[in-house]
């Protein structure tokens, strides 16, 4: 092998390993500064992002928020450290410790919005970034179905709560959280109540995987066991849970939020826990558990009283503690043994001592021995359920009970029986990065409880509760309460637990158990999919039949009946209207009507194509005509560029003289439709230039142009100051369309190129240097008089294309030195650099900053810099690549 690719090798080893590391320091470095600058009474920020829109990017930490932030990296930080050894012989980790590190912006993102719709955006996102971290292993087909199950489920829970979120912004009239809160005394009589609630909860519970949403969960273990330990344990399905304790205050009056949550998180719970006994896969165990879990945190929230949610705040940590550590050890089990059947597993404390250790803590918490974390967690959920209805305690017994018994399971049958001595041989525990994450989880379990809870009471679970439920009396948490009936619960609990591990260890009893036949919530959602995508396949064979003149008559006859369905009043028209028009106006009327008509009615390609570029020159002779100089220019350069662009694909295109003629019937059903279209049109436009002129928006814009943006050139001080955003929008479509036809563009017969004369090639090379630095001018120029980055560009391109047509693709490429979507790409950068440099100096995205002279010069000329080269990158990138496939 040569020297020097095992130098380079050994280079990019090194960095990605580094880049690992980093990876792990930024989940621990927020970690450690939130407990640093933490303080109980809150904190809030604010950044006016479009402050004339009322749209602001709000943050806070409070108890809640403060909770998630510290699961989310702290636990975090332990993920990475296990990921790097877990996954250290995959070929793409890097690329799966930069999913795991997006998807925990995402879950921060989502915590510490204030805003909901800026919540919102954050929750998508984390549907987005598991997608991909559940799929990872794309090469297996139950990874993607898997992954793609959780992003429809998850994903159609975002539409229902994006509703909802936007009826309860507009019932309050701010999308705030701390403004919604405050309001919401007065928000059970509004009319969209009921609706706002039942969307936030179709969107909550589908994240949450409750029931019957629930399957996508265990599904998802199809995920390295990274993303199981981190996502389904302590973030991703609990951001269900933080939104329905975050809105708590504002539905937590309606008996309609309280029952659903009751009736949904026990229903959830108890057919979790009745699956979760009959699997023998440990990492489905604990995804069933997790549900059951969810479930009961689910039913906490919906009974809503003082001691409920103080139960359901403990449960979070203590469930995010044991799990991700439960987690964690089976993945080390899979890895030592290649499986997490329980029936094909015995005897691995003996060579794997550190990982048993971790897993005892971690069930043991689990089960709720005191005086773990999990022992007080469900001390407080008994209080809660006794508090409620001796119903919900027996719910909640039966369910821990069951718990208890998965915990003994997880760690007796894979650990305990040993019945081969020689697997004493094989020591397992050799890499710290693999035990010492779920150890150090686990034993915090105890620890906590032990040596933190009056800091975690003060910092966390008083300020939480409050967070909830606003003006409670908070009581202070105590591992012991003494003796009494929530503690008698957690005996009997632990007894009931053990009988029902011994009783599904038992062989009749275990058949028995998988002699119960119930319904696959997977399979029936994968059947739904299938029956979907049939009726959408028939659907497609039907409207999709490769005729474009069948789509164009559909779409404009759908075109004429929207613009017909709200009645026009007739424009009033008078002989001396049309008396005032010129000489000039007439004949552009009428040669446009000519050119329309040519274009329709001829039967040869060059004519139509010509007719229809003449359409586009004389239209640009309108706009010059009615003093719009800039709209002229830049039509009259993407006419020329159309031009070039039918010229490279004329060979391509059907001859006109074999396409099947249209009936008469057909012919006239066009004629009927063109006309009417252009008639609606005209009117409209007619009715809309005689209506008044309100000059209050263009004064503003002639009044600030020249004071505040410092340009006499009005259009191109509103692209490149007052709305460079929608500039940046446009000029982003460029691109994407330009990178979009290469994908399109793949493989066609090349046409052999036509010969060019010695006095094209010369002049090409006389013009394009010319149109250059020309368009270079009109870029400088274009702040204060016709011209700027877009009509720069498109002269800039119209150069390369001349050289393009009189040497090569090659030619020009060795010329420009970069590839021309790099250099599109490094245009919208550098737009967006030009926002960035406003937000720095603390005023809102895309804010023109200018430095005051002789020659004001500020960051519109930058974003206008951008613009050009995005322009000049994107579409000269579509002509080399469609030159250089078809010829």
């Amino acid at each position: 092998m040569n020297k020097d690719h095992v130098s380079l090798s050994s280079s990019l080893s090194r960095w990605s390993s580094h880049l690992m590391w980093g990876f792990t320091l930024i989940p621990a470095c927020i970690f450690i500064s939130a407990l640093y600058f933490y303080q109980p009474a809150g904190m809030y920020w604010s950044y006016a992002w479009a402050p004339s829109l009322n749209v602001y990017l709000d943050a806070r930490i409070d108890g809640l928020s403060f909770l998630f932030l510290l699961l989310i990296t702290g636990v975090g930080t332990l993920i990475q450290i296990y990921a790097m050894a877990y996954m250290k012989k995959v070929g793409n980790r890097l690329s799966f410790h930069l999913y795991l590190t997006l998807f925990m912006f995402a879950m921060l993102g989502l915590v510490l919005s204030d805003n909901i719709l800026l919540m919102f955006v954050f929750w998508e996102l984390t549907t987005f970034t598991s997608y991909l971290l559940i799929g990872f292993e794309h090469e297996k087909a139950e990874a993607r179905k898997n992954a793609l199950h959780s992003l429809l489920v998850t994903g159609a829970g975002g539409l229902a709560l994006l509703a909802g979120l936007i009826l309860l912004g507009e019932m309050v009239g701010s999308y705030q959280f701390r403004f919604i809160i405050e309001h919401a005394a007065a928000l059970p009589e509004h009319p969209w109540f009921t609706a706002s609630l039942i969307l936030v909860l179709l969107g909550a519970l589908t994240k949450s995987a409750q029931f019957p949403f629930h399957f996508w969960l265990p599904g998802a273990m199809a995920a390295p066991t990274p993303v199981s330990a981190y996502l389904h344990s302590a973030t991703m399905v609990k951001a269900g849970i933080y939104l329905l304790a975050r809105l708590s205050p504002v539905y937590n009056e309606s008996a309609l939020w309280c029952n659903s949550l009751i009736i949904v998180g026990g229903g959830t719970a108890l057919w979790s826990a009745l699956i979760a006994v009959r699997q023998t896969d440990l990492k489905l165990i604990l995804a069933y558990s997790t549900n059951c879990a969810l479930g009961k945190l689910t039913l906490l929230l919906g009974i809503g009283s003082e001691l409920a949610i103080t139960a359901a705040v403990l449960f979070i940590m203590a469930h995010a503690l044991y799990k991700a550590a439960l987690f964690m050890v089976i993945g080390n089990i899979y890895k030592a043994k290649g499986t997490r059947d329980i029936n094909l597993l015995h005897g691995l404390s003996s060579i794997m001592t550190f990982s048993f250790i971790a897993a005892v803590i971690a069930a043991l918490s689990k089960a709720g021995l005191p005086p773990l974390f999990g022992f007080l967690s469900k001390e407080y959920m008994y209080k809660a359920g006794l508090e409620m209805t001796v119903a919900v305690a027996v719910i909640l017994l039966f369910v821990n009970s069951i718990m208890v018994a998965l915990a003994i399971q997880v760690v007796y049958r894979p650990f305990l029986p040993i019945i081969n001595k020689s697997v004493t041989n094989q020591r397992q525990d050799y890499d710290p990065g693999l035990w010492l994450p779920p150890l150090l989880l686990a034993t915090s379990s105890f620890v906590i409880p032990i040596f933190m809870l009056d800091w975690l009471n003060e910092n966390i679970i008083s300020p939480a509760i409050s967070s909830i439920k606003p003006h409670s009396v908070v009581e202070i948490v105590k591992i012991w309460q003494g003796i009494n009936i929530p503690l008698l619960l957690s005996g009997l609990t632990l007894l009931l637990g053990y009988f029902i591990f011994r009783s599904i260890n038992n062989n009749k009893i275990w058949n028995a158990l998988h002699s119960i036949s119930t319904p696959d919530a997977s399979m029936v959602f994968q059947n739904m999919l299938n029956n979907m995508l049939t009726v959408a396949s028939w659907q497609t064979d039907i409207l999709q039949n490769k005729k474009l003149s069948l789509y164009m008559l559909v779409f404009f006859t759908v075109l004429l009946l929207m613009l017909t369905s709200v009645p026009l009043s007739l424009p009033s028209l008078s002989l001396q209207s049309f008396s005032m028009l010129s000489f000039h106006e007439a004949g552009l009327a009428i040669l446009m009507v000519i050119s329309a008509l040519s274009c329709a009615i001829s039967r040869s390609r060059l004519v139509s194509v010509a007719s229809l570029c003449a359409i586009g020159f004389l239209t640009t002779l309108v706009f010059s005509l009615y003093s719009a100089p800039d709209v002229a220019k830049t039509l009259l350069l993407v006419e020329t560029l159309m031009v070039v662009f039918v010229v490279l694909l004329m060979g391509y295109f059907p001859p006109i003289e074999r396409s099947l003629s249209h009936s008469i019937i057909r012919k006239g059903g066009n004629l009927v439709i063109a006309v009417g279209i252009g008639g609606v049109v005209t009117m409209t436009m007619i009715h809309i230039i005689q209506q008044p002129i309100d000059m209050a928006v263009p004064s503003f814009y002639a009044e600030q142009s020249l004071t505040a943006g410092y340009g006499r050139n009005v259009v191109n001080v509103i692209l490149v100051d007052f709305r460079a955003f929608d500039t940046l929008g446009e000029i982003l479509v460029v691109v994407v369309a330009g990178i979009s036809s290469v994908a399109l563009i793949t493989h066609m017969d090349k046409k052999a190129p036509l010969p060019h004369s010695i006095i094209f090639r010369s002049t090409a090379h006389i013009v394009a240097p010319l149109m250059m630095l020309f368009s270079i001018y009109l870029l400088l120029r274009g702040h204060n008089a016709p011209g700027g980055g877009f009509i720069g560009a498109l002269i800039a391109v119209s150069g390369l294309a001349l050289l393009i047509f009189a040497e090569s693709p090659q030619f020009v490429r060795q010329r420009i030195y970069f590839q021309p979507f790099n250099i599109a790409i490094g245009g919208v950068l550098l737009g967006v650099l030009a926002g960035i440099t406003a937000m720095i100096v603390g005023m809102p995205f895309l804010t023109a900053l200018w430095w005051n002279g002789n020659t004001p010069v500020g960051t519109p000329l930058l974003f206008d810099l951008g613009v050009y080269l995005a322009i000049v990158g994107g579409v000269t990138g579509m002509l080399l690549h469609i030159k250089e496939r078809l010829h």
